[in-house]
């Protein structure tokens, strides 16, 4: 009969994807005292964060560019907020979380997402460092209580310095000693079920698992003889109900708290607007590279803008705080077997559940327990061998020659792993890899700049000299390769310059060769430059009426089989 095989196929569908939908709720579970959190971090209710939670989940989860990697509220983009809700209202807030929803459209449609190459991988070892430090550290907030009064001091200001250790700064009470003892004995029972569970079954997620255990162990154990820990309820009741557009939301008192939609109210949001879609794009994309490196697939950057931004406008519209991908989450997530669409939309699906329906049996979890998982997903976000890279890199090479240590890299990107790690614990994780990113150009410009060389050959007759020059000519060399010419009082006045081992990229590079020629015809000489390769020469060329007199437009024979600078099309055997 027709329900008999239908559920004998849904039943089969469960079954092939139990790990996914599993590892889904699980995740759900974790997100719950993040979304919580990070509403007060932004100085609105609770409900904003849970909201936002289970929409940007389900939509990047279906429009997105990774399959497996969750999204939802986070710190990233509410450390942006408090301001703006402190001084305007929650509702510019919501503008402004729509706003940063279309501009990160715009930016998946212009295809900007392969920007995310120009990351150097000492950045994102170091982005993974202090990512996996800033979760560990934050899990010590479950030791403290919360002020009853408090509503938007939880969480760090953008430039807020050493916001990463909050918990130990931001002046809370910790709990008694005696309920520290049992969530560090919670902590403890969720890495054990997570170490050895498996071992036994592989059916659920070691994750899920040790929520389950420790939930068991605090209703059936501690709380039966006399003691308890902080559950989620302690934290806030997770009761909600389905959202509408905040322009009809009287429930919530969100209608009357829209601002009019006109430039005035466009000035005063833009701001916010660029900083949390620029921030949230960063951390995902960021994440994107991420998981892409430990499942050895391939994302879509640029899917995943637009995901983000149509997530950031839904959740804006139905009275949510926006948000990104939940780093933390989405390595749970792999972590426990969640590598599919399937299972990042369980877990928004399941959040909703949770709001609607399972409210009361998720209010008796353990928050000790949830921060044990948490505590797992650090060890794993965590590049433990660069560990090994630095020391090996700080040794002298006396000393790795002895004891064999072969694991040197260049030091100038162990400085770089540790400057993004150093200004994550201090200001902010995507301020970090932006720092990162400008100092490994500006060590790149550096190195490149100094690889510059001259030979000289000067004629029997003294009559003549030719220079040729090798490396690349851009804004950093400039200053070495004026330097590298001797005086030209002192040469042959008939002098060749041979480009044909470098290459010029830029304009700084083109006025390099401008005063290389002034510098020798104020001294009576006679200066060529030749032998430049085709792209070099287009760019002179281009320019030409720039360097007038200056004797580099000599045509030159060009292979035009084998130089790699020649368009496909190029039909002369001369250079332009």
């Amino acid at each position: 009969s027709f329900p008999a095989s239908f559920f004998t196929l849904s039943w089969a569908w469960i079954k092939i994807n139990q790990s996914q939908i599993l590892s889904g709720i699980t995740v759900a579970l974790a997100q719950v005292p993040e979304a919580v959190s990070f509403s007060f971090v932004a100085g609105v209710d609770p409900i904003v964060g849970l909201q936002s939670a289970w929409i940007m989940g389900i939509i990047t989860s279906l429009f997105g560019g990774r399959p497996g990697m969750v999204a939802g509220a986070t710190g990233a983009v509410a450390v942006v907020l408090p301001s703006l809700v402190e001084k305007h209202g929650v509702g510019y807030m919501f503008y402004a979380i729509m706003l940063a929803g279309i501009l990160q459209m715009l930016f998946g449609f212009a295809r900007l997402g392969v920007l995310v190459r120009m990351i150097p991988h000492p950045v994102m070892v170091g982005f993974c460092n202090g990512l996996g430090i800033v979760i560990g550290v934050a899990q010590f907030n479950i030791f403290k209580i919360r002020p009853e009064d408090d509503v938007d001091e939880d969480g760090r200001r953008l430039f807020e310095v050493g916001g990463a250790f909050a918990p130990f700064t931001n002046g809370w009470e910790w709990v008694d000693a005696t309920m520290i003892g049992w969530m560090c004995f919670h902590i403890a029972i969720a890495l054990f079920t997570y170490a050895f569970f498996p071992k036994i079954t592989t059916a659920i997620p070691a994750s899920l698992a040790a929520i389950i255990v420790t939930t068991i162990l605090e209703w059936a154990f501690i709380r039966p003889i006399g003691y308890e820990t902080n559950t989620v309820k302690d934290l806030q009741d997770v009761k909600g109900s389905l959202p509408v557009p905040v322009w009809f939301d009287t429930g919530n008192g969100y209608k009357d708290e829209m601002p009019p939609l006109n430039l005035e109210t466009l000035g005063i949001i833009f701001p916010v607007a660029i900083t949390a879609g620029a921030i949230g794009l960063l951390e995902s994309l960021l994440t994107l590279e991420l998981i892409d490196e430990m499942t050895n697939t391939k994302g879509n950057g640029n899917r995943e803008a637009f995901g983000q931004g149509l997530g950031q406008f839904l959740s804006g519209a139905f009275g949510g705080m926006g948000g990104c991908t939940t780093i933390g989450q989405s390595m749970m997530n792999i972590h426990s077997g969640g590598f599919t669409r399937l299972s990042s939309s369980c877990a928004a699906i399941f959040m909703l559940i949770i709001l609607l329906a399972a409210y009361p049996l998720i209010n008796l979890i353990p928050v000790a327990g949830l921060a044990g998982v948490m505590f797992v997903v650090t060890y794993f976000t965590i590049e433990w061998e660069s560990a090994a890279v630095l020391f090996g890199s700080m040794l002298p090479s006396s000393l790795r020659l002895r004891f064999g240590y072969e694991t040197k890299v260049k030091r100038s990107d162990v400085f770089v792993m540790l400057v993004v790690v150093g200004v994550t614990l201090a200001l902010d994780l995507a301020i970090a890899v932006g720092v990162g990113i400008i100092v490994s150009c500006l060590v790149f410009a550096w190195d490149a700049g100094t690889n510059l060389t001259i030979s000289r050959a000067a004629s029997a007759d003294n009559e003549s000299v030719v220079y040729t020059v090798a490396g690349p000519i851009f804004f950093g060399s400039i200053k070495p390769l004026l330097d590298l010419f001797p005086n030209p009082r002192l040469e042959p006045k008939n002098v060749t310059v041979l480009f044909d081992q470098a290459e010029i990229h830029d304009w700084s590079g083109m006025m390099a060769i401008k005063r290389l020629h002034e510098r020798f015809e104020s001294n009576g000489a006679t200066v060529k430059f030749q032998k430049l390769n085709v792209s070099s020469r287009r760019l002179m060329h281009k320019s030409k009426d720039l360097w007038e007199g200056v004797n580099v437009f000599i045509n030159e024979d060009v292979d035009v089989e084998n130089d790699p600078l020649v368009e496909q099309d190029h039909r002369t055997n001369t250079h332009l």
